[in-house]
């Protein structure tokens, strides 16, 4: 079977998805679905053998410089969204390598922030205290930890009811921070205020973020637009707001996106997720794919793999009521970008996954 041609609507076997990730050289975009599917294997996997084959593999992809700064990071994103214990020895020597991409080590960070393992918390605090000028490792390290006392308090929503609207994520990624029951009370300009106020604790502005994205519409979009454009304090809190637009993919935020991409003073990992959240977008995608085919040749390399990964992908899903399923036997064609992630989430639903089929980070939701 020829792995570059992976159905979006069957996983394929474990098997093709380690030869996938076995060869650096292959094309960024197959590695990258091939990484997601392992996700998807790793939910559905009834035993623990073929769970650890999949945090295997993820690991070795990981651990191979020649895989690039863009895929080790997804591969690292994709271990933490496995909440797999397994998974933190290599995390943990990603995130400690004083050589190794910042980006990476970001997050490496984070994943084990979302995995949440008592063990982890000694290389977290390390590196917060040794980075305080890098705030790209430090803060996200503080957050990990942050987030983890949170849980460890009674505060995961997976074991507790939600107290309010807000608390409800529509989404199913597992979050660097939660929203605060207290924000139902709070207009999206509140929000939004908190969110931009670089004197509050980065974990706090995180929950404000979280808070917009989880009420949804075009004012929450403005607010975290708002503070996408005009923030100065941390890129790292700019490459989560990108990242949490192209969850919501809402159109008003094509401008904000757009801003951030031709930045070429912004950091790397804001331009690069603001390029993959671009190919989310709903209802512009004329707009849209012009933007990324122009930054598709631009100088710096994660921005460029980016640009390349979030068109593939949107050749890979289809966009504007695509028939590139027709065909194959699933009676998917002639379905937009959305109506097909959608369909695909409703498919997990049907499955004993608790969650959703293809979470990834082209924010299939």
């Amino acid at each position: 079977k020829d792995t570059s041609q992976f159905n979006m609507w069957d996983t394929p076997s474990l098997g093709e998805l380690q030869k996938a990730l076995d060869d650096p050289s292959n094309p960024i975009g197959m590695r990258m679905r091939a990484a997601y599917h392992l996700r998807h294997v790793h939910v559905k996997a009834e035993n623990e053998i073929d769970q650890s084959l999949v945090v295997e593999a993820l690991s070795k992809g990981l651990l191979d410089p020649h895989h690039g700064s863009l895929m080790r990071h997804e591969f690292a994103y994709v271990m933490g969204q496995l909440k797999d214990e397994r998974c933190c020895e290599t995390l943990e020597t990603i995130l400690q390598d004083d050589t190794d991409c910042v980006m990476v080590r970001h997050e490496a960070a984070e994943a084990l922030g979302a995995i949440g393992a008592d063990r982890s918390k000694p290389a977290l605090k390390a590196v917060m205290d040794r980075y305080p000028d890098r705030p790209e490792l430090s803060d996200t390290c503080r957050l990990a930890m942050n987030v983890m006392d949170w849980r460890a308090a009674g505060g995961d929503p997976e074991n507790a009811p939600a107290a309010c609207a807000c608390m409800l994520s529509p989404y199913s990624s597992v979050d660097p921070a939660p929203p605060h029951p207290s924000h139902v009370n709070k207009s999206d300009e509140e929000l939004g205020d908190i969110l931009c106020n670089d004197t509050l604790p980065i974990f706090e502005r995180y929950r404000a973020m979280f808070s917009l994205r989880n009420r949804g519409g075009e004012g929450a979009v403005k607010e975290l637009c708002r503070s996408l454009v005009k923030d100065e304090s941390s890129a790292l809190l700019r490459h989560e707001v990108a990242y949490v637009l192209g969850q919501m993919q809402h159109p008003a935020c094509v401008e904000a996106l757009e801003e951030s991409l031709r930045r070429k003073d912004e950091h790397e990992m804001v331009r690069h997720e603001s390029a993959e959240a671009l190919g989310a977008i709903e209802g512009r995608w004329d707009e849209v794919e012009a933007i990324l085919t122009e930054f598709s040749t631009d100088e710096n390399v994660v921005v460029r793999e980016s640009c390349c990964v979030a068109l593939d992908a949107a050749d890979y899903w289809g966009h504007n009521n695509s028939t590139a399923n027709e065909g194959n036997g699933t009676n998917k064609e002639a379905m937009s970008f959305t109506q097909q992630k959608n369909e695909a989430n409703d498919d997990a639903r049907e499955t004993r996954e608790p969650s959703r089929m293809l979470v990834n980070h082209f924010n299939v939701q």
